[in-house]
């Protein structure tokens, strides 16, 4: 790889840059000291404005190095730093380089993340020639994954309690982008007798929501649940027979149906309140084996 540094990079909405020390404002204010965004990261809330800027003079300072890939996340429309995103690990020996990123929860689900990272990962490929593209969230965060995954990056793996964040111990979900061909050892040719194979046969299953294993991972991966690989199946056939069913109803006209709260006509039956029948005090104190002042008597239950 031929590492370039923290090179200046504009989207249809973004500016990418450098950190400057003005930014230890805005940083600590929109993201750097909010719990909220530190949730499943390594590192903690900040405390002060005072540690924001020490951590940005030390990232400043690395600017100097071709290898230092950090950069503020400016929004063009407020003129302000939102957020950073950079490299946070790199392997030479497989050209791989692994990013890191985080945001203002003000501009959260906005697509300004994917946004900065798809031109990130655009600028380490294209340019610095990196093949790989890492990233990796904790699995209580799928938002973050959906991220990845809008940006091109595919679900390899879950590392179960393998990282303790703000938020303690948790599993790891990884993804990754491989450009260009995948390379592979192939095995020297040996010479084999011919076998004539009968063609497969191919059998059409003609279910109608076909559920790919992926899916079904990554459902495995929200609702925290280790499936071996009978329960996975068990559990697409299920959900296929849900999504079947739900079509099959899609397809009823309900024209001039007019919606219901309930299967059946309930109603609730009202009337007015208007006393009847009395309290039946007396009746019901001709009952008691003892009476005060209108009221049961009773043993006591507490000492004087």
């Amino acid at each position: 790889m031929k590492h370039l540094g923290t090179k200046t990079i504009e989207t249809r909405r973004l500016v990418l840059r450098k950190f400057t020390l003005s930014d230890a404002e805005p940083m600590y204010r929109n993201w750097a000291s909010d719990p909220e965004v530190t949730r499943y990261l390594l590192w903690p809330a900040h405390e002060s404005e005072e540690e924001t800027k020490g951590i940005l003079k030390g990232w400043i300072a690395a600017y100097d190095k071709p290898e230092k890939y950090e950069w503020c996340i400016e929004l063009k429309e407020i003129g302000e730093a939102i957020g950073s995103i950079g490299v946070v690990a790199v392997n030479e020996k497989v050209q791989s380089m692994e990013v890191g990123y985080c945001l203002s929860c003000d501009y959260w689900n906005k697509g300004i993340m994917s946004e900065a990272l798809e031109a990130v990962a655009e600028y380490l490929t294209n340019e610095v020639g990196a093949r790989r593209i890492a990233a990796r969230c904790d699995t209580r965060n799928p938002y973050s994954a959906k991220v990845m995954e809008k940006c091109g990056l595919k679900y390899e793996g879950t590392a179960i309690q393998a990282e303790w964040n703000n938020s303690g111990a948790g599993d790891v979900a990884c993804y990754g982008l491989v450009v260009g061909p995948v390379v592979v050892e192939e095995p020297e040719e040996t010479l084999e007798p011919e076998i004539e194979e009968e063609e497969p046969k191919v059998i059409k299953t003609g279910r109608k929501n076909e559920i790919s294993d992926e899916t079904i991972e990554y459902v495995g991966i929200l609702a925290k649940l280790e499936l071996n690989e009978e329960e996975k199946e068990h559990a697409k056939k299920d959900m296929e027979e849900m999504l079947n069913y739900i079509d099959k109803l899609n397809e009823l006209d309900t024209t001039g149906v007019e919606p219901m709260s309930h299967v059946f006509p309930v109603n609730n039956v009202f009337r007015e309140d208007v006393v009847t029948n009395g309290d039946g005090s007396k009746e019901t104190l001709s009952n008691a084996p003892a009476q005060k002042d209108g009221g049961f008597k009773v043993p006591k239950t507490i000492g004087d």
